[in-house]
């Protein structure tokens, strides 16, 4: 753990040692994918977990809901 610790203390150093403009590229750069893709994985988790838990699938004989 101190290992990542400390590379992500030299990140964060060389990320606050650039510009404004630099700093603002690089973090949407890795932001934008990241935040997509952590949004997408909890989607599929929500919607999974949803499924599971729908109650309204077993009201009636055809399995279609209500």
């Amino acid at each position: 753990m101190t290992s990542v610790s400390a590379w992500w203390d030299s990140v964060e150093e060389w990320l606050t040692g650039l510009s404004f403009v630099p700093q603002l590229l690089v973090t949407l750069v890795v932001v934008i994918p990241l935040a997509v893709l952590i949004a997408a994985v909890l989607n599929l988790l929500v919607d999974t977990v949803s499924d599971v838990l729908d109650r309204r699938r077993f009201a009636d004989d055809d399995g279609k809901g209500l």
